[in-house]
């Protein structure tokens, strides 16, 4: 069996994994987006720490600072990435290919964004408060170093400046988790992860998540800014930069590259979803047209689709059939387990 699989299986990956993120139960939202950003914290503090710690070498040298920070950043993402820990910037991605499939709702892309997005802010905070009670970044010169951040991420740039850095930021995030799924060894995965995070951390990007626990801290340590300020210029901008950044430029891109060829070629038209209950099902698939033999990439993309839809529908029979005695956690196991074989087909099709 090959350790990686292509880009197009990918995209087919994420159209299901969005439609089953977006149909989870909500207590698991809550706490897998918690767990993220909290973890995302956890690079941030040890990003403050190397900010704070280097303010001589940033005089004379503040490029090497800035790798030293992409260097140390990225591993909270990575534990989060690996444990399954959420992030609405991330998540991003995986709801743009299934809305773009019509595999999710709009009611429940939203839902699941908004929960992403506090259950992030939850768990900064919340790290926040292990980070200032345990006295790691109150003393100097760590403490001076966070009130520079404030200026350099919010005081300093205009609106628009952080608007746009925050669409480069999530470009890159969302590409990385694209390319954690071309792998399937922990070690490549990390790699894939590491390289683009590394690269929006030492160019100076804005990441929403990331900011929920930087600025906090630079303003308990003293920096000149309010809340409001805090939300309007740093919260506001960078969220909605994140949500262009990922959404265009990985989630619809790739989309239309692999996804929308392949399902024009199977189908025809992509069909809709219908409400069943609390889970969002495709309508009556078409038939199969057929397609020329010596299109080799479209014979693949038929097992792609099959696979997809497959886990799909095992996945809402699977929510059908316990949703009369509300055994929840019986089809959440069944749509698990639908989504793994789905996932164990795709790597042995080469």
């Amino acid at each position: 069996m090959a350790d990686t699989i292509t880009a197009d299986e990918v995209a087919f990956q994420l159209v299901t994994i969005g439609s089953l993120k977006a149909s989870q139960r909500l207590d698991h939202m809550i706490i897998k987006n918690f767990l993220g950003g909290a973890l995302v914290s956890v690079g941030g503090m040890l990003t403050l720490l190397v900010k704070g710690g280097c303010q001589g070498l940033a005089e004379n040298n503040p490029g090497l600072v800035q790798l030293l920070l992409g260097l140390v950043f990225p591993i909270g993402l990575v534990m989060s990435t690996l444990t399954g820990g959420e992030l609405s910037t991330g998540n991003v991605l995986f709801l743009t290919v299934a809305l773009m499939q019509r595999k999710v709702a709009w009611w429940r892309a939203i839902k699941l964004f908004v929960v992403s997005w506090l259950g992030n802010l939850a768990g900064s905070l919340f790290y926040i408060i292990i980070v200032h009670f345990g006295d790691i970044i109150t003393q100097e010169p760590y403490a001076s170093g966070t009130i520079e951040l404030v200026k350099e991420k919010v005081l300093s740039p205009s609106w628009v400046n952080v608007f746009v850095r925050a669409i480069g930021c999530n470009w890159l995030i969302c590409l990385a988790v694209y390319m954690s799924f071309l792998s399937k060894t922990v070690v490549s995965k990390v790699l894939t992860v590491y390289i683009p995070i590394f690269t929006f951390v030492v160019v100076g990007f804005d990441n929403s998540v990331a900011n929920m626990f930087l600025i906090p801290i630079g303003m308990i340590n003293g920096a000149d800014l309010s809340v409001g300020k805090f939300i309007w210029k740093s919260l506001v901008p960078s969220t909605l930069g994140n949500i262009i950044g990922g959404s265009v430029f990985v989630g619809m891109f790739y989309w239309y590259l692999y996804v929308l060829e392949i399902q024009t070629v199977k189908t025809g038209p992509i069909l809709p979803v219908t409400e069943t209950g609390d889970q969002s099902i495709p309508c009556g698939m078409a038939p199969a047209q057929p397609i020329a033999a010596s299109t080799a990439k479209h014979t693949h993309a038929h097992h792609m689709a099959n696979l997809s839809n497959s886990a799909l529908a095992t996945a809402a029979d699977g929510r059908g059939d316990h949703a009369s005695d509300g055994t929840v956690g019986d089809s959440d196991s069944l749509r698990s387990s639908a989504f793994n074989n789905a996932l164990t087909h795709i790597g042995k099709m080469e």
